[in-house]
């Protein structure tokens, strides 16, 4: 159950321990504040340009800390949740919600980070806190895993034997009791339930058991810990991580020792330290975008005209004979052999006005570059998410065009009917004319 003082903020509303009156602001109280401060202050990452939360004070509103580009979830030692949505527009036919989209996108989300496709229609999206939706995650794989069966291993056991087992440990026999000189020091395998990756899951259940605050997630949790009763909790995390193996017999086990690795060592996408923040589970929107869009597009893209579509192509450079890479979000080939670039860009624009110059000039060198011989216009799109204030598509009043001939145009990607607008940017790019307006 949620909690009445949780709070949900969405991308750069802010927090505040003044009681200040602005629909863009939530209150928490002084200590709070100082825990969330000092979590920003730890978490500083330089000139990078994805901050985690800003430090600021906006006109009329004091002392305050705005959110930025990070979105998920910060549990406070004091168990106070709060929510960092992503700010998406929904168009009046939506039939979904922000939070929806959100972790609709986050299936797509590369690298290390533990989501896969997973079915929420027994998951109420609109009522649990993200935290727990994690957590139902997490419980959703490893009933999948009790179900198909735990793994077992050999594993090295020593033990004092009235018979010899294995082989006699000396070093051990030299310091034994002579009192009991009929017993052996042995070490033997065994082939036991007790490995590293099944005691990194039951100590990630017990502390799931323990944080959680919505009841069906706690039975979950305590009816799951019955099928690891032959197996003990992890002494050390660092070294049982260290331990998990990848193969074919492990392959089930990939997606739950990255959750383990999220629960027990606070590693979401980034690692994030504080002493008075209990968990966080924080993901930059700019990956979150990129990746959902590249997949999608990929998904999509055979039945709508296009042959390849790359996601962090690396095959051109800047300089010749100098390794100064030029690697677009996602290059895109279609059946007659042209190359389009495509770059998301998670910020609200309304027109070429709003367009970095920084984005301008790698737009540029991606035309210039990934291009294929005796084409007469190099093709770039920026891609941005559609909000209230410009239509969702191709935006044909405003384009760049450079003297050789280096075209860029800005296409706005509807996040609420992302498969419909996707489709329309697939057949918008395999058609060469309809790229001429």
């Amino acid at each position: 159950m949620r909690r009445t003082d949780d709070i949900t903020i969405r991308e750069f509303e802010y927090l505040t321990a003044s009681t200040v009156r602005r629909g863009d602001c939530k209150h928490v109280s002084e200590r709070q504040f100082n825990a969330l401060r000092e979590f920003v202050l730890t978490n500083r990452e330089g000139e990078s340009p994805l901050e985690l939360m800003r430090l600021c004070s906006p006109p009329r509103v004091g002392e305050a800390i705005q959110a930025q580009n990070y979105v998920g979830v910060i549990q406070l030692s004091d168990g106070l949740q709060i929510e960092v949505l992503p700010k998406i527009d929904m168009s009046s036919d939506s039939d979904c919600s922000d939070r929806e989209v959100f972790l609709e996108m986050l299936r797509d989300l590369g690298g290390d980070v533990p989501f896969r496709p997973f079915d929420m229609a027994h998951v109420e999206t609109s009522r649990l806190p993200l935290l727990e939706i994690f957590i139902a995650m997490f419980l959703a794989d490893a009933s999948d895993l009790v179900r198909r069966g735990l793994r077992s291993a050999y594993v090295i056991v020593e033990s004092e034997e009235r018979f010899v087992r294995g082989k006699i440990d000396f070093s051990r026999e030299s310091r034994s009791n002579p009192a009991h000189a009929e017993r052996f020091n042995v070490v033997y395998n065994e082939f036991l339930l007790d490995r590293a990756e099944n005691r990194l899951i039951k100590t990630t259940l017990e502390r799931l058991r323990r944080i959680s605050r919505n009841s069906e997630n706690v039975r979950a949790a305590s009816r799951l810990l019955s099928a690891f009763d032959g197996v003990g909790t992890s002494r050390n995390v660092d070294a049982d991580l260290a331990r998990c193996v990848s193969d074919r017999s492990t392959v089930r086990y990939g997606t739950l020792i990255a959750w383990c690795r999220v629960f027990l060592k606070g590693q979401s996408f980034t690692m994030f330290r504080g002493q008075n923040v209990a968990n966080a589970l924080l993901f930059p929107m700019e990956r979150v975008f990129e990746d959902y869009v590249g997949k999608m597009l990929r998904r999509i893209s055979v039945p709508h005209g296009l042959r390849q579509v790359e996601l962090q192509a690396q095959t051109e450079w800047l300089f010749e004979g100098h390794k100064v890479s030029l690697r677009p979000d996602i290059l895109c080939t279609c059946h007659d052999g042209r190359r389009v670039v495509l770059d998301t860009k998670w910020k609200r624009v309304y027109g070429a006005r709003d367009v970095a110059t920084s984005d301008m000039h790698q737009m540029y060198a991606y035309g210039q570059r990934y291009t294929t011989a005796g084409e007469k216009m190099q093709h770039v799109l920026l891609l941005y998410p559609w909000h209230e204030g410009v239509k969702p598509g191709v935006m044909r009043e405003e384009r760049f065009v450079s003297k050789d001939n280096v075209q860029v145009d800005l296409f706005f990607v509807d996040l609420a009917n992302a498969r419909h607008s996707l489709r329309e940017l697939a057949e918008l790019i395999s058609d060469p004319s309809s790229l001429e307006w």
